[in-house]
């Protein structure tokens, strides 16, 4: 009998100290899939805009429209796994992640902006020509993706920008009263057997799930 992958231990409430610290930190999980949908959506629009490219096809183009969503694509997902498996995630960890991710694609938003709503005269042409869509005056003329991908493009993003500031603004408030009840003398504490049991039953769980292919 083949075992199926199981949500025993999934649950929304996620990691107790992100659930309690406020009323917005809780909705950090929903952020992330957010930010994970988001990622499949810029590797489907970048996968279109690369095999547009033909042989003007360069490798930071690839980083910028392939590499980095699918960077963040499996930054979310496993983000995912300790927000709502393992239920424990460290604000730290996410502080930095989402911050170097949100730095990463703002300025990715600025570069194609920058360059394609600017004069043309005031932006060099060999980035005019990387940056934007088929048709712009001085932009690419044969290789490259139409208004619309380039806009749907951009908008991911900057929404992802977005997200992935919520996200460290969030992880930074849950550390941050973390601290201050440590100096204070509160002393969290949680029962090491439960720890270690969850964290395992996320493990099982998670190899069923890339056995399974999900």
């Amino acid at each position: 009998m083949t075992e199926t992958f199981s949500y025993h231990n999934f649950s929304w409430q996620g990691d107790i100290r992100w659930y309690k610290a406020s009323k917005f930190t809780r909705y950090a999980p929903l952020v992330v899939v957010v930010l994970l949908f988001l990622a499949l959506a810029e590797i489907a629009f970048g996968a279109v805009w690369v095999a547009n490219l033909g042989n003007t096809m360069t490798v930071p183009k690839v980083i910028q429209t392939l590499i980095i969503p699918g960077c963040s694509f499996f930054n979310a997902l496993p983000s995912l796994h300790l927000h709502l498996l393992v239920r424990i995630n460290p604000p730290t960890l996410a502080l930095w992640f989402s911050s170097i991710f949100s730095f990463v694609f703002f300025l990715s938003t600025l570069l194609m902006l920058g360059s394609c709503g600017a004069a043309e005269s005031g932006v060099p042409g060999s980035l005019r020509r990387a940056e934007c869509y088929v048709g712009i005056k001085g932009g690419p003329q044969r290789f490259g993706v139409s208004k619309g991908i380039w806009v749907a493009f951009v908008v991911c993003n900057l929404l992802s920008a977005i997200a992935y500031g919520y996200h460290a603004a969030l992880a930074y408030y849950v550390r941050r009263g973390i601290n201050q009840r440590k100096a204070a003398g509160v002393v969290e504490v949680e029962d090491p057997d439960v720890i270690a049991a969850r964290r395992a039953k996320a493990r099982e769980e998670w190899i069923k799930l890339t056995k399974q292919g999900l």
